[in-house]
């Protein structure tokens, strides 16, 4: 998946950036920067020199990357609590899981002049994951790859749980110094929260449909007919867990030649949901979008499932999470389907970095993806 660029690829001035970097941490000098331009915040990776060399001359260099949060109409969604959030997560997974997070160095919430929210983070080794080839003929890296994957999910899924389903943002009524005796766990929390999962989920349809593109305005009622009918039918009980919320091979480091999965980024879009929802979401984005009976699609959902129930089972005893009944498949091919529908109703947003070509082809597979399930 292409996602855009919100304004130009290279914001903020060396001056504007250097200051930046200054502001977040005093102790720092910029010396270096390059754009990280297929992101929707203001990212950048940076070369600092950390002052604790004795004198600005030797102070040794460190590599790091800035986060800012990028105000665009296109954006008008995102709030500054739901860029922090990612902030207090990281602090969160990196503390009670072994899993590779970036270390945030430094973090600062508002300024008159300067982009704000930023924060300051650990530059991880590897290689954007879309790099691993997922195939019929893949190699063995792309097995360990993807359950290194399914068991990194398990993990976030076993984190925390909720009181209600919704988006996760930086609660704005805890404290955040370091003094303050709140935990981490309590800088978190659900902002319009619904008490079901179901009421959740209605939700995301619903605002899907009614942002739905013109070039798919045919599909709206037969959608409509289909999703409401499911809701009546399916039995959609779940306990709000923590889901990271944008899981695929874009937001996830790896070494391409062995396959070891090494950083799990962008937590900005972390929810308390139903785990079975974001495995649908998962199979679907690490199988690159591949048609759901082949032989592809089959490969990556079966290992990383097997790898996703092993962790989690061993968690919890040996029980199994997850009766894989009928039930159970009629579920995801909904959540797969919903998938879908949340994709149509931000096609613009999601694929305006694309050639036309790929913006095509992508519109022909959905219209094919959806009228499939009537």
């Amino acid at each position: 998946m292409s996602y855009p660029s919100f304004g130009p690829a290279d914001p903020l001035s060396r001056e504007e950036l250097a200051a930046t970097v200054t502001s977040v941490r005093p102790d720092w000098r910029l010396v270096d920067a390059e754009p990280v331009a297929e992101a929707s915040d203001i990212v950048y990776r940076v070369t600092v020199a950390t002052g604790d060399g004795g004198s600005e001359h030797s102070a040794p260099e460190r590599e790091a990357v800035l986060k800012c949060f990028r105000t665009a109409e296109a954006l008008s969604f995102r709030t500054h609590e739901r860029f922090l959030v990612e902030v207090d997560l990281l602090e969160l997974v990196g503390r009670e899981t072994d899993l590779p997070v970036p270390r945030v160095y430094g973090v600062r919430e508002s300024h008159e002049e300067l982009p704000a929210p930023a924060f300051l983070m650990e530059r991880m080794p590897g290689e954007s994951a879309v790099s691993v080839p997922i195939g019929e003929d893949a190699e063995p890296s792309a097995d360990r790859f993807l359950r290194e994957s399914g068991r990194a999910l398990a993990q976030i899924h076993d984190l925390r749980t909720f009181d209600s389903f919704g988006d996760l943002v930086a609660n704005p009524d805890a404290p955040r110094g370091d003094d303050d005796g709140a935990t981490v766990a309590d800088r978190i929390a659900v902002v319009d929260g619904r008490d079901s999962w179901a009421d959740r989920l209605r939700d995301i349809v619903t605002a899907a449909l009614a942002d739905l593109d013109e070039r798919f305005a045919d599909l709206e009622s037969p959608l409509r007919e289909y999703t409401d009918e499911r809701f009546d039918a399916l039995e959609l009980e779940a306990e709000p867990a923590l889901l990271h919320g944008d899981y695929r091979p874009g937001n996830v480091l790896a070494d391409p030649e062995s396959g070891e999965l090494t950083a799990v980024l962008d937590w900005g879009a972390a929810q308390a949901g139903d785990p079975r929802y974001e495995l649908a979401w998962v199979t679907r984005e690490f199988s690159k979008q591949a048609p759901p009976d082949s032989p592809v699609r089959r490969r990556v959902r079966e290992t990383l499932l097997d790898a996703y129930e092993s962790e989690r089972s061993a968690a919890s005893d040996g029980e199994a999470v997850f009766d894989h009944g009928a039930a159970f498949e009629r579920r995801q091919r909904f959540y797969l389907a919903v998938t879908w529908i949340a994709e149509l109703g931000s096609f613009d947003l999601w694929w305006a970095g694309a050639d036309e070509s790929v913006r095509a082809a992508r519109t022909q597979r959905l219209r094919e993806n959806v009228k499939s399930l009537f």
